[in-house]
């Protein structure tokens, strides 16, 4: 957490400053209680690292997508578990009915889970989470895709603490690009692969 932290102070100081003081421990474990399902240590610690961002600025650490606050990440979770409960059997398996583990049995071939746990948000209705109820051959804890958009579901790492250290060590090598945006503020993604949204390179960094 500390090398992130000082990775966004030196080179994006309008993200780094935009960044919440630590969620409460009560507070992770309400949600936690809520999801019925244990959170990884990894999950508690980012939130205890900062309970996401104010969103003062357009960009997140996420190369891009936003940090979503505890609030925000329940307000999130509570909308994918609406669709699943109001939704019938039907209903729900012509959802799934294009999803897929590009890794086969890793992530359940599933729409929608109450056990994805959204960390990170593009505005467009797509995740990056941490899901609590992987297919037989994941990993409880592991970093995956999920949303509107998100048909193919790719594992990014084991876990959020694998994760973080990916990203990183990405960021330190100089895979990145801070480009100047229309609105002044400024944005951040890849270098490679090309591309403006973190989730279309997620495609290439983790196919195999």
């Amino acid at each position: 957490m500390d090398r992130l932290d000082q990775w966004l102070e030196t080179h994006l100081p309008e993200l780094y400053a935009d960044l919440a003081p630590g969620a409460t421990d009560a507070a992770i474990a309400e949600f936690e209680q809520q999801v019925g399902r244990a959170f990884p240590e990894s999950l508690k610690a980012l939130y205890r690292w900062h309970d996401g961002q104010r969103v003062e600025v357009n960009t997140g650490p996420f190369y891009g997508l936003i940090f979503l606050s505890l609030a925000d990440a329940r307000k999130h979770w509570a909308s994918w578990l609406e669709i699943i409960e109001e939704s019938s059997a039907e209903d729900l398996a012509d959802l799934s009915a294009f999803s897929k583990s590009v890794k086969p049995g890793m992530v359940k071939a599933l729409y929608a889970s109450r056990y994805w746990i959204p960390f990170a948000y593009d505005y467009g209705g797509n995740h990056l989470g941490v899901d609590l109820d992987p297919g037989e051959h994941g990993t409880v804890g592991q970093v995956i895709n999920f949303g509107r958009d998100e048909d193919d579901k790719f594992v990014l790492a084991d876990s959020l603490a694998a994760f973080l250290e990916w990203l990183v060590d990405q960021l330190e090598s100089g895979n990145v690009v801070i480009r100047e945006e229309d609105d002044g503020g400024r944005s951040l993604n890849t270098r490679e692969p090309d591309a403006f949204h973190f989730l279309d390179a997620a495609k290439v960094l983790f196919a195999s």
